[in-house]
């Protein structure tokens, strides 16, 4: 009787540590079969460094607007220095840093991939960026009703894209893309002015 008592203690005992050692072991592996998500220092650093240079390129094309529409220097300069902050912080910064190593990629001719998960990360980076700048026409309930200052911001936007890739000017592009905005034909008229008197100005 003592001896089927004390295998039954044995069996309580052991049978639960059995299991926890088991778990752990399960956790264990699957930690290790987790992908390694992890943004690199070169790729921060380049972040970094290509964000500031187009700030930079987008706040100087503004500044050559001073009295078109009767926009004064400091409202040009203010909007200017302000230009893609929201890139750098949270909910934006990771995505962006993701986002721009891909571009980054694909101008070298480097085959890259996101990680698992990484690609709605960059999307929810990106719609929120969108939603909360004036200058990008999806923060607008109405696109039409965008002011001055916002049209002027978008086309130095794209000028400042156009120079980095060593374009004269944006114009091409806007053409190719104008309409999914849905914008009316005065507004579109409007923004063809800007880029007409961006592109007179750089010269």
């Amino acid at each position: 009787m003592c001896f089927v008592f004390i295998l039954l203690i044995q069996f309580l005992f052991f049978v639960p540590s059995l299991l926890a050692s088991n778990i752990e072991e399960e956790d264990t592996l699957k930690n290790f079969s987790k992908p390694s998500i992890k943004i690199t220092q070169e790729m921060e650093t380049y972040f970094y460094r290509r964000t500031q240079q187009h700030i930079e390129r987008v706040k100087n094309n503004m500044l050559l607007m001073e009295g078109y529409k009767n926009l004064g220097y400091e409202t040009l300069f203010e909007r200017g220095s302000l230009h893609d902050k929201s890139k750098l912080s949270v909910p934006e910064l990771e995505g962006y840093i993701w986002l721009t190593w891909w571009h980054y990629c694909k101008k070298q001719g480097i085959n890259f991939k996101y990680p698992e998960g990484i690609e709605e990360l960059v999307q929810e980076a990106c719609n929120h960026h969108l939603k909360n700048n004036l200058h990008h026409p999806e923060s607008h309930k109405n696109v039409d009703e965008m002011e001055d200052i916002d049209i002027v911001e978008m086309v130095c936007d794209w000028t400042a894209m156009s120079q980095e890739y060593n374009q004269k000017s944006c114009l091409s592009y806007v053409k190719e893309n104008i309409d999914k905005w849905g914008f009316s034909d005065k507004t579109k008229q409007d923004i063809f002015l800007t880029i007409e008197e961006v592109n007179k100005r750089l010269k």
